[in-house]
C-alpha cells in the first residue's frame, strides 16, 4: 500500500541521484516510464522516484481516442523539479512527492512530449529508462513523437540505484516480509488439510495479506502428480484441484505491502501433515541448500559463486536443480544482482535477497524453497520468518 510514510527528503536524495546519473551519461534529463494494469513490479522504478502507480488496468490504444493509458512517466531534469505525468486527473498529492503533476487526459506519449517541450528539452539529448515498463505501442508512438529529441537507452540506470537499500527500506522490508509471512503461512495450514482445494490455500493467503494492506503479485502453485511443474495452473497459476492424504503441494508466493517494498516466499507442505521419506529427503535438501546459500551470502562474493555453493548442496545430496537461477535481489519488485551461473555482480551490504531452489527429481517430484534476508556488513538478518514446516 503506497501511503505518504517516505519523506520527501528521502525522494529528493533519489532525484539528486538520478540527477548525478544524467550528468555522467550526458544527458539532459531522464525519462522514467512505468505501467499499470498489474502489480508494483511492472512500475517499480515509477514508483522508487515518485510514489506513483498507474491506476488503469492495460488497454490497447485507440487511435483517436487514447494511447498510453495505464502508463506514467516522471522526468527528472539535471536543473530543476521533476515532473510526473499520469493516466489519470484523481492524483493523491498527499501522497506522490512531485508537485508537478500533469494528467494526460487520454493521450500519455503525447503529453510527454508536449512537457519535454514545455521543459526546454524538446530538442535534446535524453535518457530513457522504459523496455521493462512500457508496452511496444506506447514506446512506438513515443518515439515517432519525439522528432528533434535524442534518446539514450538506460533501461538499468534507476536499478543501479535501487540495489543499495537505507535503513528505511530495510524496516519497510521487515514489514512486507511479515506480511508475506502470515499469509504463506495461512497458506500452508489450508494446504494441509485434505480435502481443500489449492485454490483455498491461495485465497486463504489472499485473506491475510489484503487485510493487513498488502497485494499479491501471484501465487504460481502445484499439487499431487503435477509437482514437476512449477504451476498447475494458468491463468491463474493454481487450481481448484482437491487436495489429497499423500499429497505434496507447493507454492512460490510474491506480493507487496509497506509502500510497495516485496517478499518472495516459496514453501512445500504435506497434505495431512506427514512428510513420506522421498519427499523429506528432497525437501529437507532444499532447505539445507538454501541455509547453505544464506551462510555463504557474505559481502564480497560473486553471485556465480553464491549459485555455485547452492547448487553443490544440491548435487551432494544427488537432489536434481529443477530451475538454474538461485536467488536475486530485491526491493520494490525484482532486482539484480541474480545468482545464476557464472554471474559477475558481487554482492553488498545493504542488498535484500532472496536465496531459493526448485529441486526434486528429474522429470518427477519437486519442491520449492526461498527465504528472504538483509545482507548486514557484519551479518545476514533473516526476515522470511514463518516456519519452513508446520
Amino acid at each position: 500500500m503506497l501511503t505518504n510514510r517516505i519523506p520527501r527528503s528521502e525522494y529528493e536524495r533519489r532525484w539528486s541521484r538520478v540527477q548525478d546519473l544524467a550528468k555522467q551519461n550526458n544527458v539532459e534529463a531522464i525519462i522514467v516510464w512505468g505501467k499499470g494494469g498489474g502489480t508494483v513490479d511492472m512500475a517499480s522504478d515509477l514508483i522508487y522516484l515518485a510514489n506513483y502507480c498507474p491506476v488503469f488496468p492495460y488497454l490497447p490504444d485507440v487511435p483517436g481516442h487514447f494511447s498510453g493509458l495505464s502508463h506514467a512517466a516522471v522526468i527528472i531534469p539535471v536543473n530543476g523539479e521533476p515532473v510526473l505525468v499520469t493516466d489519470n486527473p484523481g492524483v493523491r498529492r498527499d501522497i506522490v512527492p512531485v508537485e508537478d503533476i500533469r494528467s494526460a487526459h487520454g493521450f500519455v506519449p503525447d503529453t510527454v512530449i508536449e512537457t519535454l517541450q514545455d521543459m526546454g528539452l524538446g530538442n535534446s539529448r535524453l535518457g530513457q529508462v522504459a523496455g521493462p515498463w512500457t508496452s511496444s505501442g506506447v514506446l512506438r508512438r513515443f518515439t515517432e513523437l519525439a522528432t528533434g529529441i535524442q534518446l539514450v537507452d538506460m533501461d538499468l540506470a534507476i536499478e543501479s540505484l535501487k540495489i543499495h537499500k537505507t535503513e528505511l527500506e530495510f524496516e519497510l522490508l521487515r514489514e512486507a516480509a511479515d506480511v508475506g509471512s502470515a499469509a504463506m503461512e495461512a497458506l500452508m495450514k489450508t494446504a494441509s488439510v485434505a480435502g481443500n482445494t489449492e485454490a483455498d490455500a491461495v485465497a486463504a493467503a489472499y485473506e491475510v495479506a489484503v487485510r493487513r494492506g498488502g497485494l499479491i503479485m501471484d501465487i504460481p502453485s502445484s499439487s499431487g502428480p503435477f509437482t514437476g511443474l512449477y504451476t498447475s495452473g494458468m491463468a491463474p497459476n493454481w487450481t481448484t484441484r482437491k487436495l489429497q492424504l499423500g499429497d505434496i503441494f507447493h507454492a512460490d508466493m510474491s506480493g507487496a505491502a509497506a509502500e510497495g517494498y516485496t517478499w518472495d516466499i516459496s514453501r512445500t507442505v504435506p497434505v495431512g501433515g506427514k512428510w513420506n521419506a522421498k519427499h523429506a529427503e528432497i525437501y529437507d535438501g532444499a532447505i539445507a541448500a538454501v541455509e547453505t546459500g544464506i551462510a555463504a551470502c557474505r559481502p564480497g562474493i560473486v553471485a556465480g559463486d553464491l549459485f555455485d555453493v547452492v547448487a553443490n548442496a544440491l548435487k551432494v545430496r544427488d537432489i536434481f536443480v529443477g530451475f538454474p537461477v538461485h536467488g536475486h535481489s530485491f526491493g520494490i519488485g525484482w532486482e539484480a544482482p541474480w545468482v545464476v551461473p557464472g554471474g559477475k555482480a558481487v554482492i553488498e551490504a545493504g542488498m535484500a535477497m532472496a536465496i531459493e531452489v526448485i529441486a526434486g527429481h528429474e522429470n518427477g517430484t519437486q519442491v520449492r524453497f526461498e527465504q528472504n534476508f538483509l545482507v548486514h556488513q557484519d551479518r545476514n538478518e533473516l526476515i522470511s520468518l514463518c516456519p519452513p514446516r508446520l
